[in-house]
Parts: structure tokens; C-alpha cells; sequence
């Protein structure tokens, strides 16, 4: 079968232009953007998607006719990619950033491993959240409702438009003081319940000061940390659910 040039070109071009955004948004989605997933399975993913979508994405662009002008279209793209996987990434890390401050009201910041995605010393708590948000997203089916999402940017948001605006990028830069606010509202618990008993040890110092406060209080604040822990996951696990909701319903506004 016979196929002319300006017909490969158009084929071409269709499975091109949708991989600055697939690209973007495996570069900064949670699980997808880990270092624990080879680069070479992401690009092949990537690779894999763009072929899927090249019978269904609209697209007015062709390389035949290739020009500066293209490339700012290409940074569009990537930058509407990076956009949706960051939102992402900053409902995880609310909790890591809780954790983080749990760890260290708790007298818990000195136990700390390397996360292997990150490769950075994060308290046992942050990575104790992370994984439960992790498997929480999957659960429910959180990747396939932004994959969803993403497939039907490329209707509501053509290649050859302008899919990134000045007050998309604002919207984004607020939820980030969404992201600090919902870590304290994390934390907020295991702060006040600490809050008291840290109280009540400088109560009993004052009626007993013989009674060496420093050797059993930190044990016993040890001790409530894991408890306090415990007893807040089921309202953690309610904020997760929240938070990946307000999520998805940001990456809504930026496509509609």
C-alpha cells in the first residue's frame, strides 16, 4: 500500500504532539514520577500512550510546516502536563509535611530513613503517611480518574491551542498554601494532644520537683506519640480521601 508524504506526515505528527504533555505528566504525577520506576518504562509508557491517543487527539499542527512558533506550542504543552502532576504531588506531600511535624512534637524526628524515591532523610511518620496516600490513590482508582482527565484535555484543550493561562499558573501557586494549611490541619491533633501532656509534666514538676521529669518524660511523650498516631488514622485517612478530591477538582478547572 502506497502512503504519500503528506499523509505520513500527518500520522507522524499525531503521535508527536500529544508526548510533551504525557511527558509532563510523568514527570511530576505521584507514583508514576518515582525513581523506583526505570526511566526507560516510563518513556516507553509515555511512547505507548501517545500511540493510543493518535487516532483520537485533534491537532491543526503538522511538522511538515515546522517553525519557531511550534516550539512555544511544545512548551504549552509540557507546562499543562507538569501543571496536573504537581497538583498531584502537593496533595502527597501534605502529608509528609505533617508527618514531619507530628515527628518532631512527638520526639520521633530523630528516626528517620531514606525514602527511595526521593532519596532524602524523611522521619518514619512521612513515610509511613506517603505510602498510606499512595495506596489509598490506587485504591480508589485515583490514576485512572486522572488518566481520564488527561485523555479528555486533548478535547477540551486541542493541541494548537493555548492550554495554560497566567490565572491557571496563580490557581496553582494558591493551592500550594492549601498544601501548608491542610498540613497543620494534619498535624493539628497529635499537636494538642501533646500540647496537654507537655502541660501536665511541667504541673507535676512544679508539685514534685524532686521527681526527675526529663528521664520519664520522654518515653512517656514517645509513648502517646504512637498512640495519638494510632488513634488519628481513621481522620487521616478521611483527609486523604478529602484532599485527593480537592486535588482532581483543581486539575477540573484547569481543563474546563
Amino acid at each position: 500500500m502506497d502512503i504519500d508524504y503528506k499523509t505520513m506526515i500527518i500520522q507522524i505528527s499525531q503521535v508527536v504532539w500529544p508526548m510533551p504533555r504525557i511527558s509532563g505528566l510523568f514527570l511530576t504525577m505521584p507514583v508514576i514520577s518515582s525513581v523506583l520506576i526505570p526511566v526507560r518504562v516510563r518513556v516507553i509508557i509515555a511512547m505507548a500512550f501517545s500511540f493510543l491517543l493518535s487516532s483520537f487527539v485533534p491537532t491543526s499542527l503538522t511538522l511538515e510546516h515546522f517553525n519557531g512558533y511550534y516550539l512555544i506550542y511544545l512548551a504549552f504543552e509540557l507546562l499543562l502536563g507538569l501543571m496536573m502532576g504537581f497538583v498531584l504531588q502537593m496533595v502527597f506531600q501534605v502529608f509528609v509535611i505533617g508527618g514531619q511535624i507530628i515527628a518532631m512534637q512527638a520526639g520521633l524526628g530523630f528516626a528517620t530513613m531514606i525514602d527511595p524515591a526521593s532519596k532524602a532523610s524523611v522521619p518514619l511518620i512521612s513515610q509511613f503517611y506517603l505510602l498510606m496516600v499512595s495506596l489509598m490513590f490506587l485504591a480508589l482508582n485515583g490514576h485512572l480518574a486522572v488518566f481520564e482527565l488527561f485523555f479528555n484535555s486533548f478535547t477540551l484543550l486541542p493541541i494548537g491551542s493555548v492550554p495554560v493561562e497566567l490565572s491557571d499558573i496563580g490557581r496553582v501557586l494558591i493551592f500550594s498554601g492549601w498544601m501548608m494549611k491542610e498540613s497543620v490541619l494534619v498535624a493539628l491533633p497529635a499537636i494538642l494532644a501533646l500540647l496537654v501532656i507537655s502541660l501536665a509534666f511541667g504541673v507535676m514538676t512544679r508539685v514534685a520537683p524532686q521527681l526527675n521529669i526529663f528521664s520519664i518524660g520522654f518515653p512517656i511523650t514517645l509513648f502517646m506519640g504512637i498512640v495519638i498516631l494510632r488513634v488519628s488514622l481513621p481522620g487521616v485517612a478521611a483527609q486523604i480521601a478529602d484532599s485527593l478530591e480537592q486535588g482532581m477538582l483543581l486539575i477540573k478547572g484547569l481543563l474546563y
